[in-house]
């Protein structure tokens, strides 16, 4: 069975857990200054279970953050294989920053532009 963007409903699951789990691990057992105020959005397994995906909400500098989450993902990984020790494996960890939240911003913005040029008229 398939989810709404070609994932099944197991990598879906799987996700699901692990976004919990990470964002658990970065806010107790990383004590690194520069993540502070890291969000974890979303987890996107792969089909074969080998890699996800973790998007990101960074408040400061993205690049040094998401450079210190990248060296910290193997730290979080056999964190992670403790914790989820029901689960027969556990994927290769990738940060990303998310950029949903921009573009939906974006998008509202055109919306509102539309919504000024009609009462203009």
């Amino acid at each position: 069975m398939k989810g709404h963007n070609g994932t099944s409903h197991r990598t879906e699951r799987v996700g699901s857990v692990i976004k919990r789990a990470v964002s658990v691990i970065i806010e107790t057992e990383l004590s690194d200054p520069r993540i502070q105020g890291v969000s974890v959005v979303d987890v996107e397994v792969a089909r074969d279970m080998r890699h996800a995906t973790v998007f990101v909400r960074i408040e400061n500098d993205s690049n040094e953050v998401l450079a210190v989450l990248e060296k910290s993902a193997g730290f979080i990984r056999r964190t992670l294989c403790e914790e989820l020790s029901e689960m027969r494996s556990i994927p290769q960890l990738h940060f990303v920053l998310d950029k949903s939240g921009e573009y939906y911003q974006r998008i509202e913005e055109i919306i509102k532009g539309l919504h000024n040029d009609e009462s203009g008229d």
